[in-house]
């Protein structure tokens, strides 16, 4: 696979919640970012390796539903493949909704990826989490 396809594969398997064919696309030293206050939400942190990546998922399942996710646009230079989007999602503690676009960033070694970062607007998913 190309490292666009590994990126599109992600996805799928985001949707599909298996996390376990996630982390196959993992390396061992995998870098996982979350921004925003992880005193609001839980899932926002630096994760290192795939069992701490597993615990991103697991935290973002408990914490959001996503009614609308979708990537509008891929861009890839060399090993790296950013992903432009958009989400509507929703707060499971507060039920509030919020939506925005956002941009990841997949960075690849050896077909495997090995750091992933994202940005979105994390003051208004605190907000919508807050109550």
């Amino acid at each position: 696979m190309t490292n666009k396809e590994v990126a599109q594969a992600l996805y799928g398997y985001f949707g599909e919640g298996n996390v376990p064919a996630i982390l196959d696309l993992l390396s061992e030293d995998i870098k996982w970012t979350c921004p925003g206050p992880t005193e609001i939400l839980p899932y926002a942190r630096v994760y290192n390796g795939k069992k701490e990546v597993a615990d991103f998922f697991r935290l973002i399942y408990e914490n959001k539903d996503f009614p609308k996710f979708e990537v509008r646009e891929y861009i890839t230079e060399g090993d790296k493949v950013v992903a432009l989007g958009h989400w509507d999602a929703k707060s499971k503690k507060t039920g509030n909704a919020y939506s925005g676009d956002w941009a990841m960033a997949f960075y690849f070694r050896d077909g495997k990826l090995y750091e992933h970062k994202e940005y979105y607007d994390s003051y208004g998913e605190a907000m919508a989490s807050r109550g």
